[in-house]
């Protein structure tokens, strides 16, 4: 699995192994504010191709990137338990 915290200023990857451990990770100052033209499906793979190219297709972005400026906008209403928002979780 590869773990995305993806904010305003820098992008934060992580490469998880089956029982949630860091196996690898690498930051890079590639912010949602820095990516132009919607490029965020180049700059994801600008920082992550090895490890999707090793056959990694489980992808968790979370920060910014679920943000009207970002991605896709990954709508939250709040407070809610967590069994709710897992269910409103973007695909």
């Amino acid at each position: 699995m590869i773990a995305v915290d993806w904010g305003t200023s820098s992008f934060r990857a992580y490469r998880l192994d089956d029982s949630g451990q860091i196996i690898d990770r690498r930051s890079a100052s590639a912010g949602i504010l820095t990516v132009t033209d919607g490029g965020f499906a180049e700059t994801l793979e600008t920082h992550a191709r090895d490890w999707l190219d090793s056959g990694e297709r489980v992808l968790l972005l979370s920060g910014m990137i679920g943000s009207r400026q970002g991605w896709k906008e990954a709508p939250t209403r709040q407070p809610r338990p967590v069994p709710e928002i897992a269910r409103h979780l973007s695909r």
